[in-house]
């Protein structure tokens, strides 16, 4: 990029080469795009962009280096790092294929997914994905943390059932790490959080749909209960 422009004519040059949507502050919806679910983060970017695919990522990444805009990934929203002041937010939502082998018990899911959309999507296939208590998470960020589930002492952490990933790493180059192709990478990218590239597509196994029965178990607040309890 040519340096001795605006840089928000530098982004429209960007998103003239993207397959995805670029939104500034010029359009309508940009205060509903730049919002996280956590809203007292009012955070105000140069640009929301909705990325269409990982060649779309590489663009981004390396415009953002180029420029030394800052950068932010978004998943689902929840997390405070997914938005930035004055810089470049990759939001995943469109990124949402999955490809689910019923006969392997394994499924591509991309990294705009909710967990909430893999669970309906693999349950209909009598399997589960080991996601957490809160559907409306981003699935991108949720397994990149590790992942804390209802089946975790089963089958262990999502990370636990995660078997490849696609990541663009900060360089642009885009690659399948698994225990073959790129373990070192692939090791990183499973707890790591964002910090070692942006995850497009997570690889699950799949594990038998078991019966669940829970419910509250609600005790008084008086001093002999918190006495026994601590």
């Amino acid at each position: 990029m040519d340096k001795r422009f605006p840089i928000e004519d530098q982004i429209d040059m960007l998103a003239a080469t993207l397959k995805g949507r670029v939104i500034t502050p010029r359009h309508v919806e940009y205060d509903v795009m730049r919002q996280l679910v956590p809203a007292n983060y009012d955070r105000k970017p140069a640009a929301v962009i909705r990325v269409a695919d990982a060649a779309d990522i590489a663009a981004v990444l390396n415009f953002a280096r180029a420029t030394d805009l800052p950068l932010a990934i978004r998943s689902g929203g929840h997390s405070v790092f997914g938005s930035c002041d004055d810089g470049l937010v990759v939001d995943m939502r469109n990124l949402n294929g999955i490809e689910i082998d019923t006969v392997a018990r394994t499924a591509w899911c991309g990294t705009g997914l909710t967990a909430g959309e893999v669970t309906r999507a693999v349950e209909q296939h009598g399997l589960i994905v080991g996601f957490g208590d809160t559907a409306s998470v981003g699935i991108g960020g949720l397994t990149a943390g590790g992942g804390i589930g209802y089946v975790v002492r089963k089958h262990g952490l999502t990370i636990d059932s995660v078997l490849a990933a696609e990541v663009v790493t900060a360089g642009g180059d885009i690659f399948i790490a698994d225990a073959t192709n790129h373990p070192d990478l692939f090791w990183a990218v499973r707890g790591g959080g964002g910090n070692f590239g942006v995850v497009t597509r997570w690889k699950y196994r799949l594990h038998p749909l078991p019966q669940f029965t829970g419910g509250p178990l609600v005790l008084p607040a008086t001093a002999e209960v918190v006495a026994a309890l601590v």
